[in-house]
């Protein structure tokens, strides 16, 4: 037996067990600890990822509804805009792609991209009228609108408006109860390209996307529209045509000036034929002789719609040549030649035109603006003698041509269409309360109605004389057509006088009565309620208190008392007011 001292010490081996279990129940704390502070942390971190991708969807989607509201309030408010455009909101992306669906709807696309995170809208507009190829009560083209005594231009519950390309020239009560537009007149095409031996594909697949077109002008002014000579497959929706400075022998990502763009009305194209096609740029630029520029056409690949752009292979114009490419607006666009030129006019320099002794309802837009009365606003170069009791704003830019409704290639399809229903060598004449029907067919001579003669169509009527129709006639349009689509042209004189009857099954349907002829062609003596009347190469004569529904023509002439009274039609964008100008939202959804 032995005892220890109080003072003493315990064994070595005793005191280094105790201290190794110190240490390892600490390593064995501390380890679970680090677990758990791991763990934490990768929470945290998947937490702030998870987070962080929340937030840059959430800003791609803001971005992508930032893109639709710019297009809503672009069209709700009569802007210009332009059909595939991009926008950058905060440090996201988004493309938007504006397009028509059928004739009464728009579709407005907006991808938004934030760190490679995407979210896309879809939203469709819907209008309230069914019928897309007259905006405006009337349209006149260079010729000008004539204004006698007392003669009107109003609307049934929507405002008349009226937009020339001419001067407008009113007397004693002329009225125009809506908005008048007033545009410059284009002077000849300073540059061309008229050779079209074969043909340039784009906005089809691969990288022949977008499609381009340079020129030099000669003289120093403003650049009003061009003309492209195309032709399409299937139904592709309207495109952007943007005029861009030259980057080394290439199209530039920089627009010649603010504006300078227009849309390309894609129905306006034959899909049966080559054709002209007319595209008025927004606000014309300045271009400067010597220096080159490019026509770039903005489309999407799609195999069942896409274009055909005529070419000259032996790239005959010395101005520029062709180039495509899959996206002018990549951020270091590749182009490649055409092997050619693609058929082009552009229209540099115009003739300023004047409003002129007319009382306007709403807002009047001229270089010139004199002797009148402005309901609300005037937008003007010079003012003489005008009363405006809205605001004026003096130094405005003049107004831009606007497209004709109507295109060249767009008669020759009714004509194709009549033509190959049958042709009947001989005139055409149906008299004494006699009954017939008629469409689609040609006439290689004249169509004369009188003394109560009815007639039907059943399709589009092409005659290659003059049409007189007088005495108490009607002429129906067949209860299978739908909305406006009857259609009766020619090449000659139109004389519509005593008692002639337009008669439609629906509202929404109406006759159209055209004519190609130049000159005075077509001469109105009665009032036409469901006629449409149209010659774009000469001039609408409407006689003394007649009453239509609408007219355009090269230039129109209202004789006393006579009146249009808008009711069809889609409304402009750049009016504020008229039929159909507001734009209803029937879809809005995310899409992939």
């Amino acid at each position: 037996m032995f005892s220890l001292h109080p003072n003493s010490s315990l064994p070595a081996r005793q005191t280094s067990n105790s201290g190794f279990a110190i240490f390892l129940t600490t390593l064995i704390v501390l380890g679970l600890v680090t677990v758990v502070v791991a763990s934490l942390s990768l929470a945290t971190l998947i937490e702030q990822k998870i987070t962080r991708n929340f937030a840059q969807s959430a800003q791609a989607y803001f971005a992508a509804e930032a893109g639709v509201e710019d297009s809503l309030y672009r069209l709700i408010a009569g802007k210009n805009y332009q059909a595939t455009n991009s926008l950058t909101v905060g440090s996201a992306e988004v493309a938007v792609n504006i397009s028509d669906e059928g004739s009464d709807q728009k579709i407005i696309q907006a991808a938004g991209e934030e760190s490679n995170r995407f979210r896309s809208l879809q939203v469709k507009l819907k209008t309230s009228t069914k019928t897309i190829s007259f905006r405006y009560g009337v349209q006149v083209g260079e010729g000008g609108l004539v204004m006698y005594n007392n003669s009107r231009v109003s609307g049934n519950q929507v405002s008349g408006n009226v937009y020339s390309n001419g001067p407008i020239l009113g007397n004693a009560g002329a009225t125009i109860t809506g908005d008048a537009w007033v545009a410059n007149r284009p002077l000849a095409a300073d540059q061309q390209s008229l050779i079209a031996t074969t043909d340039f594909i784009f906005g089809q697949q691969d990288n022949q996307i977008d499609a381009a077109q340079a020129f030099t002008p000669s003289i120093t002014d403003r650049l009003v529209k061009v003309h492209l000579y195309l032709k399409k497959v299937g139904s592709p929706g309207n495109k952007t045509v943007r005029i861009l400075t030259d980057n080394d022998n290439q199209p530039s990502k920089t627009l010649a000036g603010g504006g300078a763009y227009g849309t390309l009305y894609t129905n306006q194209i034959s899909a049966a034929s080559y054709g002209w096609t007319e595209v008025m740029i927004a606000m014309p630029p300045t271009l400067q002789a010597g220096v080159k520029y490019w026509i770039v056409v903005d489309t999407s690949a799609n195999n069942n719609h896409y274009f055909l752009w005529g070419r000259d292979q032996t790239d005959s114009y010395p101005g520029g040549t062709g180039k495509y490419s899959p996206n002018w607006n990549a951020t270091s666009p590749i182009w490649q030649a055409v092997a050619g030129d693609l058929a082009f006019k552009a229209f540099l320099g115009e003739e300023p035109n004047f409003l002129n002794n007319v009382s306007v309802g709403n807002d009047a837009h001229a270089h010139s603006i004199s002797y009148s009365i402005v309901g609300r606003d005037a937008y003007y170069q010079s003012l003489f003698y005008t009363t405006v009791l809205g605001q004026s704003y003096p130094d405005s830019p003049d107004p831009a041509p606007e497209t004709m409704p109507i295109s060249e290639s767009n008669i020759a399809d009714w004509k194709a269409e009549a033509t190959a229903g049958g042709v009947i060598n001989h005139d055409y004449i149906l008299a004494m309360g006699g009954h017939g029907s008629l469409g689609p067919k040609k006439i290689n001579g004249n169509l004369i109605l009188f003394l109560g003669a009815d007639l039907t169509l059943t399709g589009p009527v092409y005659v290659t004389g003059y049409i007189m129709i007088y005495q108490n006639c009607q002429v129906r349009l067949s209860a299978d057509y739908a909305n406006f689509s009857g259609v009766l042209l020619n090449d000659g004189f139109v004389s519509i006088a005593n008692n002639v009857d337009f008669i439609t099954t629906s509202p929404g349907a109406y006759i159209l009565l055209l004519s190609t002829a130049t000159g005075d062609v077509l001469n109105i003596v009665n009032n036409s309620t469901a006629a449409i009347f149209y010659a774009p190469n000469g001039n609408i004569f409407v006689a003394n208190n007649v009453i239509l529904k609408e007219a355009t023509a090269q230039k129109i002439t209202l004789a006393n008392n006579a009146q249009v009274i808008y009711e069809s039609g889609l409304a402009s964008t750049k009016f504020s007011s008229g039929a159909g100008a507001t734009w209803e939202i029937s879809e809005f959804k995310e899409v992939p």
